[in-house]
């Protein structure tokens, strides 16, 4: 994958989590380490924005597991 097709996936993901409703976006976590993956492989550096954003997917996939927990 060329740099400026790894840029397109950055920000068509971004762009994409953005538009979906917070508690549902955690579902392209995996996407999310694909473009990731591809960043390593390609030798470059991740961008802190996808960085900052598997923080916030992940944090949201922890709580969707727990709001469903019975108490």
């Amino acid at each position: 994958m060329t740099s400026d097709e790894l840029d397109r996936a950055t920000h068509d993901l971004i762009e994409d989590i953005a538009g979906k409703a917070p508690g549902t976006r955690h579902r392209d976590l995996t996407r999310l380490h694909e473009v990731m993956g591809q960043y390593r492989r390609a030798g470059r550096a991740t961008p802190r924005s996808l960085r900052n954003l598997l923080e916030v997917l992940t944090t949201e996939e922890v709580e969707a597991r727990f709001d469903n927990m019975p108490v």
